[in-house]
């Protein structure tokens, strides 16, 4: 009786994780306009670029996700992978996604929005709430490199991480943030993109090496 008890709650706490997140992800980032809305808001001022609109919000959200993934693969890789320079491009990544995830954060909190980590997501394999963003790894490839010893951790790390990279750079170029107004967060992607990108060819040069 216990154990039913116990297996209740489990899925309960994990079923409102997940439906919350459901939420998050699937509303939508811009109520279509009325052709009356679109000529009234011909005459609007410029937006102002220290306010934010909701998809700086959507942004925010799913690229916190998103770093907290790619800092639990680089913090694998900067441990376990033989190369010296992946090691020490993973510890970069990982301070670099640190670093942009605290910024997000910081915004939303202080935009008074709410947000869900990676933690709060079950790991259960199969589970078919589990952040799917683009680029992002399964639960199997985490567990495969969390696993993995020698050169397998190099060359899986660097397979996931540009997956990751270009993933990241493809929800940063998505036709609705064109719509993002707050400008210290545009900055932010903006120079990510270029960042994550020079990254990218890096560690495709790391594999042509024979990483």
């Amino acid at each position: 009786m216990r154990k039913t008890v116990t297996t209740i709650a489990v899925v309960l706490v994990f079923g409102g994780a997940a439906f919350g997140w459901w939420l998050l992800q699937n509303q939508p980032a811009s109520a279509p306009k009325s052709k009356t809305t679109q000529a009234a808001s011909k005459s609007k001022k410029p937006s102002n670029p220290n306010e934010h609109s909701y998809m700086d919000v959507d942004f925010a959200r799913k690229m916190i996700v998103h770093n907290q993934q790619g800092v639990q693969m680089a913090d694998i890789a900067k441990k376990n992978a033989t190369s010296e320079e992946v090691r020490q491009l993973a510890a970069l990544i990982s301070k670099e996604l640190s670093s942009n995830t605290k910024k997000y954060t910081d915004w939303l909190n202080e935009w008074k929005e709410t947000y869900f980590n990676l933690s709060d997501f079950p790991e259960i394999e199969g589970h078919d709430m589990y952040p799917t963003h683009p680029g992002m790894a399964s639960l199997s490839d985490l567990r495969e490199l969390e696993s993995a010893t020698g050169s397998s951790v190099d060359k899986l790390f660097l397979r996931l991480m540009i997956t990751h990279h270009e993933g990241a750079n493809e929800i940063s170029n998505a036709e609705y943030l064109k719509g993002m107004q707050f400008g210290q967060m545009i900055n932010l992607k903006n120079k990510t993109v270029k960042k994550q990108t020079e990254e990218t060819q890096t560690m495709k040069q790391l594999q042509a090496k024979g990483n």
